[in-house]
């Protein structure tokens, strides 16, 4: 039989890259400001962004050209060390997404699905075009903020010799090696969510190399998107079909309201076509799931 292995979020985070949820807006809250604690433990804010007026309280973030973020900002907490993420209040379009989403966060003390709580923002403002415009601009910013944060904090230090070490001992790649519950296939395809794929890439160079390439003969499969390939586009919105929400959306034809549904995003490339043709290619199919939920 053959086997198609499905890597989710669980794969990134067994390995130490810091790809949640919380990661990323961690890391876009100290790309703005942190506290950094001095020899006399004392601490002194370490400012990367730019102050926000007469207002020492609120920071613009700064992007790589050194101009103001049109949406994020961040606040200093009261006599704390901690920092709010904030919508910059100098953005002539007021900003529904952003503001939504860092609400939710003051108030829950988490981090709500980025994803889902796009669609529910969609869903509710269906009948007002310029919200749906807004959130829309609002959304593409966040991906763009996102693919960022992967590619140069993570997929550019994760190597042999790199922050975020691939190594061939470790256990998971053992495990790919031996195969699973003592089953042996003829050949092994890899599906992988993540955005990320240096970790991956290399255990299937190293399986080529010391399995067979007859036994592993694809590279994997990025079905999310890839961060350096231009021809595969990161994927990044929702993707419940089964909802009566979804299901409501979709009927209306708006593109403005798909725009961002997983379904037709999967279209713009060859990639699901791909997975089909893996699917028809043997009736005897063997699932294993590796940090992906069922």
């Amino acid at each position: 039989m053959n086997r198609i292995v499905i890597i989710g979020n669980g794969f990134d985070k067994a390995h130490g890259l810091p790809t949640g949820y919380s990661d990323f807006t961690d890391y876009l809250s100290k790309s703005i400001a942190h506290y950094v604690k001095q020899p006399n433990n004392s601490y002194k804010i370490n400012l990367k962004g730019k102050q926000c007026g007469k207002n020492n309280q609120l920071y613009h973030r700064l992007d790589k050209e050194g101009n103001k973020d049109p949406w994020i900002c961040i606040s200093q907490i009261k006599n704390t060390t901690e920092f709010h993420l904030e919508v910059n209040p100098h953005n002539p379009v007021k900003s529904i997404y952003f503001k939504s989403l860092f609400d939710s966060f003051k108030k829950n003390k988490s981090w709500a699905n980025l994803e889902s709580h796009y669609f529910e923002l969609i869903y509710n403002n269906k009948d007002k075009p310029g919200n749906i415009l807004t959130i829309n601009t609002e959304f593409e910013h966040l991906k763009k903020l996102l693919s960022d944060y992967l590619k140069v904090q993570i997929e550019d230090k994760t190597g042999i010799d790199k922050e975020y070490k691939v190594k061939s001992i470790d256990p998971i790649y053992q495990m790919l090696k031996l195969g699973h519950n003592h089953l042996e296939f003829d050949r092994t395809y890899f599906i992988n969510f993540n955005y990320t794929s240096k970790i991956l890439n290399q255990y299937v160079m190293w399986l080529k190399d010391t399995v067979g390439e007859d036994k592993f003969p694809l590279m994997p499969i990025h079905i999310h998107g890839d961060l350096v390939n231009p021809k595969n586009p990161i994927i990044f919105g929702y993707g419940d079909e089964n909802s009566t929400q979804y299901k409501e959306l979709e009927l209306s034809l708006n593109n403005d309201l798909l725009i961002n549904f997983k379904t037709f995003q999967y279209l713009r490339s060859n990639i699901y076509r791909e997975i089909l043709g893996l699917l028809e290619e043997s009736n005897d199919i063997y699932v294993q799931l590796i940090g992906h939920s069922s």
